[in-house]
C-alpha cells in the first residue's frame, strides 16, 4: 500500500528529490532508486517508499516523472538520468524510457540499444549541465 501524501507532502518530497539528483549531477554520478529513496526520507521526515511493493514503486515514478516534467520547462534533458536500478544494473528503469517516449523524447518501440544510448545521451547532457554550475 502506498503512503498516502498529501499535497503539501508530495510537494516536499518533490524538492527533495530534485535537489538530491542536481547534487548527483555535480559530482558526476549516479544514484540508485534505492539511495535516492532513503536520502529523500531523511531530507523530508517522511516515509519512504516501499520499493517491494509495485504500489510505492509506482509511486515514486510518478514523483520522479512529475520532477522530470517540470525541469524541461526550462531544460532539455531529463534529470532523473542520474537515477539508476542498482549499482551493478546502472541505468534507470523501464519507466524512464516510456516517459521518454510519451514525451516525445525518444522513439516508441525503441530497440535496448537505441534506449541505452538515449539515457547515455541525456546522462552526458545532464552531467554536462551541472558540471558548470559548481
Amino acid at each position: 500500500m502506498p503512503h498516502a501524501r498529501t499535497d503539501e507532502d508530495r510537494a516536499i518530497v518533490m524538492e527533495a528529490a530534485r535537489s538530491i539528483m542536481v547534487h548527483t549531477a555535480r559530482r558526476q554520478e549516479l544514484i540508485t532508486y534505492a539511495d535516492l529513496n532513503q536520502q529523500m526520507s531523511r531530507d523530508t521526515d517522511t516515509e519512504p517508499f516501499d520499493l517491494s511493493q509495485d504500489a510505492d514503486r509506482d509511486a515514486l515514478g510518478a514523483l520522479l516523472a512529475d520532477v522530470v516534467k517540470e525541469d524541461l520547462l526550462h531544460s532539455r534533458f531529463m534529470l532523473s538520468s542520474v537515477a539508476t536500478l542498482s549499482d551493478v544494473e546502472r541505468e534507470p528503469g523501464s519507466e524512464f524510457y516510456m516517459l521518454a517516449e510519451n514525451l516525445g523524447h525518444l522513439e516508441f518501440g525503441a530497440s535496448r540499444e537505441r534506449k541505452y544510448a538515449f539515457w547515455a545521451e541525456q546522462l552526458k547532457l545532464t552531467h554536462d549541465h551541472y558540471k558548470r554550475r559548481i
